[in-house]
């Protein structure tokens, strides 16, 4: 990996957190207040972040940051229910007077090699401009839903929910941080991250002013079994309004939230469907087949729309393959093509017998398909069918019926999505 000449990369310890912010106020505009500075410090973490730091006066002054990046530690769910390593890559930007010089470039390519190191199969982001990133090999793997609902939208019985009692307080990384790492190792749905590592768990509950607007501090919601077995969750901000005539309005915001089970669902949102003073409700993310779009008696009652979730990149092709389910027998010779990770190129001879894969390098085999690593990534959690980038264009068949065969055996029983945003 090569370096822009005058710069270098390296670890960035947490006594230079406003270093690091200051780069990225730059990098996405705005104000940081100096009240916030601790609360966004708390989110980094530090021990994965790397920033580039300026090393000849010709760049600028010498000791600076010209661009930073960090990771966070996950397990993230794959179809058939295992946990794989992944990083989360966060915090990426580069100062608009260090653009165009290979900065990225750099650090990305130090970042997927790290992620490699640790044995982690793929990295995952949010992209801000979804552009980028596909220069690196990300595929967009999994979509959400954004719905408006309004209060009182009424939901389908389920048994066992009303026995379910319902805690709602200010959310406290003490107090509630072990509840939500219970909960999102118990859920099942491909694209689910744990919170097993400190710093990602931490991150949940920063709470800088400046996310407030005119909304309250975080509070949450836990629901729990009779017993005290926390079963879902949700972060939540309302924010208060009233018309001319004195008739509440407010809004509630919930933009991470998870449930293990229907009747944990299903009592999760009959409460945040129907807290006093509000008359809407916005959730976010929820996957295309998210249960409440089906507890819902009157789903075109929600207002939604569709954006993209995560992106992925594999990088490890043989790891990452073996560890998920395919969903029907499969014996095919795939080859994949991937720029930066020569050792990713296959060909691969992929194999699946009682949903359980195997992955071995084929020397001197004709591929069935040949597949650049961004479809890989983006067909890897199920949510994308290798059909339909086929058909695009973006997967070659070699073999007559290859792509099917493998579509099949990609798909996944459930939508993936990120409930987490990071």
């Amino acid at each position: 990996m090569s370096v822009t000449p005058g710069y270098r990369l390296i670890s960035l310890a947490p006594d230079r957190a406003s270093e690091m912010l200051d780069v990225n106020t730059w990098a996405f505009t705005g104000e940081m207040r100096p009240e916030d500075l601790d609360a966004y410090a708390s989110e980094i973490p530090f021990s994965r972040t790397r920033a580039m730091e300026i090393q000849d006066p010709v760049h600028g002054e010498v000791g600076r940051l010209a661009g930073v990046a960090a990771s966070y530690t996950f397990r993230l769910r794959v179809p058939g229910g295992s946990l794989v390593p992944v990083a989360g890559l966060t915090w990426v930007g580069v100062h608009p007077g260090h653009r165009r010089r290979g900065l990225l470039r750099a650090m990305m390519g130090d970042h997927l090699a790290d992620a490699r190191a640790r044995g982690e199969v793929a990295s995952a982001l949010y992209a801000a401009e979804t552009e980028i990133y596909q220069r690196f090999g990300y595929g967009l793997a999994a979509r959400q839903i954004d719905v408006r609902l309004p209060r009182g939208a009424g939901l389908r019985e389920i048994p066992g929910s009303a026995e379910l009692r319902v805690r709602i307080e200010d959310a406290s990384l003490e107090r509630h941080g072990a509840a939500l790492a219970r909960i999102q190792r118990r859920m099942e749905r491909p694209g689910t991250p744990t919170l097993d590592h400190a710093d990602a768990l931490r991150a949940r509950f920063a709470d800088p002013g400046a996310h407030r607007r005119d909304s309250e501090r975080m509070r949450i919601m836990l629901v729990e079994e009779p017993d005290g077995t926390p079963v879902a969750y949700a972060l939540f901000r309302r924010e208060g309004k009233w018309d001319d005539d004195a008739i509440p309005g407010g809004t509630l915001h919930t933009w991470s939230f998870g449930a293990d089970g229907a009747a944990a669902t299903h009592r999760l949102w009959s409460v945040l469907l129907d807290l006093d003073l509000i008359g809407t409700v916005k959730a976010s993310p929820l996957a295309t087949d998210d249960a409440l779009l089906w507890l819902l008696k009157d789903p075109r009652g929600a207002r939604a729309r569709m954006r993209d979730n995560i992106w992925l990149r594999i990088v490890d092709v043989p790891a990452a393959l073996t560890a998920r389910e395919y969903l029907c027998p499969v014996d095919a010779v795939i080859e994949v093509t991937d720029p930066l990770f020569h050792d990713n190129a296959g060909p691969w001879r992929v194999t699946s017998r009682d949903g359980e894969g195997h992955v071995e390098a084929a020397p001197g085999q004709e591929p069935d398909i040949v597949i650049g690593v961004q479809e890989l990534s983006a067909a890897y959690l199920g949510g994308v069918s290798l059909g339909a980038l086929a058909a695009a264009g973006l997967v070659e068949e070699r073999t007559p019926g290859a792509v099917h065969a493998l579509a099949a055996a990609f798909e996944s029983t459930s939508a993936p999505v990120c409930n987490l945003f990071f």
